[in-house]
């Protein structure tokens, strides 16, 4: 009886809409807000900022399931922001040639909750 509810969570989880992602989000320092893109794309703007560093991105994905990894290049390097919905909140992680979007005192990595 268990394991049949838990398969059925499992494949809700893994199908979430488009949806599930738009928001605005904030986290301390800094804040996220997702939008349609077109095409089944979704546009993610995310600011940080502290005494010693600013950051701006624009970077866009395509959700699949519990799971966005949204693009930005600049300077011909691509920064790769993937986020993952934590229940109401999102996970952020950076990977790529993020610090011509931060700098090197900062970076887009953590949780970020519902405004």
């Amino acid at each position: 009886m268990i394991r049949p509810a838990l398969i059925a969570i499992f494949a809700l989880a893994t199908l979430l809409p488009a949806e599930a992602f738009e928001g605005r989000y904030w986290t301390l320092g800094g804040s996220m807000t997702i939008r349609p893109a077109g095409a089944g794309m979704l546009k993610v703007d995310a600011e940080i900022g502290s005494r010693s560093c600013v950051g701006v991105i624009s970077a866009r994905g395509r959700p699949q399931g519990d799971r966005l990894v949204a693009e930005a290049t600049e300077y011909g390097e691509i920064c790769r922001l993937e986020i993952r919905r934590r229940g109401r909140s999102l996970a952020v992680t950076e990977s790529g040639a993020c610090t011509p979007f931060h700098g090197a005192n900062c970076n887009y990595t953590g949780t970020y909750t519902p405004r």
